[in-house]
């Protein structure tokens, strides 16, 4: 019954969250309520704010599942790998996703939205706290140093968001995207791992 209960859960969620992205698409995110979301996903508003405290918790949905994958690969990361490499690997999966035609509406909405893009640093901020934890927990590390690394590999992630979120709103997706989102990735990960002297390099 604990499984049910979670699965239908879940699925609530989803289509609340399936619906409002539907409504933002159309009509942007601005001009969107959340009781029109609610009527839509067939629930009530108080419903809808049980699973998503804000608004803007409705657009960026995956917030959670990713913050959580972010410790799940340092946690689970292979012997010898280091939580680098781990992260690095995570994000290059990334890149065809985020040169989809799908993900252009994600960044078009966000593009027209202050609001987003204000819960989008907010988002940056709550992906360094869980990445500062875990680097602690499982590096052993001095929570000064976790922070500072954490704040580091988040940067990296926000750059690569928005470098994919530009490439989208100029029409360029596919292949060759992603291979230049690959290419953008792997040098800041080098600049990471190798260290800032080799900046002077990069012309």
């Amino acid at each position: 019954m604990t499984g049910l209960r979670e699965s239908k859960k879940q699925h609530t969620r989803e289509r609340i969250a399936a619906e409002a992205m539907r409504l933002f698409a159309t009509r942007g995110f601005d001009h969107v309520t959340v009781a029109e979301v609610a009527e839509a996903a067939e629930v009530s508003e108080k419903t809808v704010f049980n699973y998503f405290p804000t608004k803007e918790d409705l657009f960026f949905d995956e917030v959670p599942a990713r913050a959580a994958a972010f410790a799940a690969v340092i946690r689970e990361r292979e012997p010898g790998q280091s939580a680098l490499a781990a992260l690095r690997k995570l994000q290059d999966r990334d890149s065809s996703r985020l040169t989809s035609a799908e993900f252009a509406t994600f960044a078009r909405i966000i593009e027209e939205s202050p609001a987003l893009r204000a819960k989008e640093l907010e988002v940056m901020r709550y992906f360094a706290e869980t990445l500062a934890d875990t680097l602690r927990t499982e590096l052993r590390v001095s929570e000064v140093d976790a922070r500072i690394a954490a704040t580091a590999l988040v940067g990296v992630h926000a750059q690569f968001f928005r470098q994919a979120r530009k490439q989208a709103l100029e029409g360029r997706h596919g292949p060759a995207a992603a291979r230049k989102l690959r290419s953008d990735l792997a040098r800041a990960y080098d600049l990471l791992e190798h260290g800032l002297a080799t900046l002077e390099n990069s012309a």
